[in-house]
């Protein structure tokens, strides 16, 4: 499957490799894809540890309005394949997620933007039909990103979210999920070298009706490190890595999970030939992670 899968990749990147000479205007974006290792551990008794490698792929694209700021959305699918022989292996676990976005970015100054967004994201478990028992979810906020010279640019974006779709098991009356919910995300972004940036970012968000009814809450926090380097081809093909560590917690029953996950990929870039140009010329911030990513986990967690 995970095989099968890495095809759709391939095919958009050299579609795109070979649309170099394509003017794209004064957009720009990026399209590729990547596999990812994961790490599980759920902390109830008895404990489990189970390992997974999702599979993804990601693009984006902006352009500017008039000369007032940047317009563009974004989207994002992931797959996990997870081995369902290992002795801990639960059928909750997630299997399937989509998110999309769609973004403003204001220019305040030559250094400042700021903006807001609106994110959609839906949600499928390893035994649930992607189309049959979604989870779906909303959330926006605004958002902003601030250059320090050449070197670095901070960012931060904060908002609210609901889940709204359901499995069709759930009462419509005591529904669980990403609600009544918020979040806050912040990162600094460092360009030591114009083909290489890293980047560090934080990110929490909380739901008060999230498991049982609607009567638990929850409390999500990430921390990451990523990076992303062209590689010496002539085009802006480049490497994408990264390591992040997802945390998990509800408000009973003393259940947290934890998911560490190391990530590879390859992207294109378009109106830019690096990523120092991307980010100066017109990128824009994702959308945050944890208000999709929390109901990935919601049944494993119950």
């Amino acid at each position: 499957m995970l095989k099968q899968l890495f095809v759709p990749v391939s095919a958009l990147v050299v579609a795109a490799t070979s649309a170099t000479a394509q003017d794209f205007g004064n957009g720009v974006g990026y399209i590729g894809g990547g596999l990812t290792y994961g790490e599980v551990v759920e902390n109830r008794s008895p404990d489990s540890n189970v390992s997974y490698m999702p599979f993804y792929i990601e693009g984006q694209y902006s352009f500017p309005v008039y000369d007032m700021g940047f317009f563009g959305a974004e989207g994002y699918f992931g797959y996990a394949d997870w081995d369902e022989s290992q002795a801990d292996f639960d059928e909750d676990n997630p299997e399937r997620e989509m998110r999309v976005a769609l973004h403003y970015s204001h220019i305040v100054t030559p250094d400042l933007r700021v903006g807001g967004f609106a994110a959609y994201s839906r949600s499928a478990l390893v035994t649930d039909d992607l189309q049959r028992e979604p989870y779906e979810t909303i959330y926006g906020g605004i958002e902003a990103q601030y250059f320090l010279g050449d070197d670095f640019m901070v960012f931060g974006q904060a908002g609210l979210g609901d889940t709204f779709e359901f499995p069709p098991d759930q009462s419509t009356g005591d529904p669980e999920g990403f609600r009544d919910a918020r979040f806050v995300r912040a990162g600094v972004t460092w360009f030591p070298l114009d083909s290489t940036v890293i980047t560090f970012e934080y990110e929490s968000a909380s739901a008060d009706s999230f498991l049982n009814g609607g009567d638990d809450s929850g409390n999500f926090h990430s921390i990451g490190l990523s990076g992303e380097t062209v590689l010496p081809t002539g085009i802006p093909l480049e490497v994408t890595y990264f390591a992040r560590r997802d945390f998990y917690e509800i408000s009973v029953g003393d259940v947290d999970l934890s998911d560490l996950t190391f990530g590879l990929g390859i992207r294109f870039l378009f109106g830019a030939e690096t990523p120092r140009d991307s980010w100066q010329n017109g990128r824009l911030l994702t959308a945050p992670r944890l208000p999709a990513r929390s109901v990935d986990w919601l049944e494993a967690l119950d």
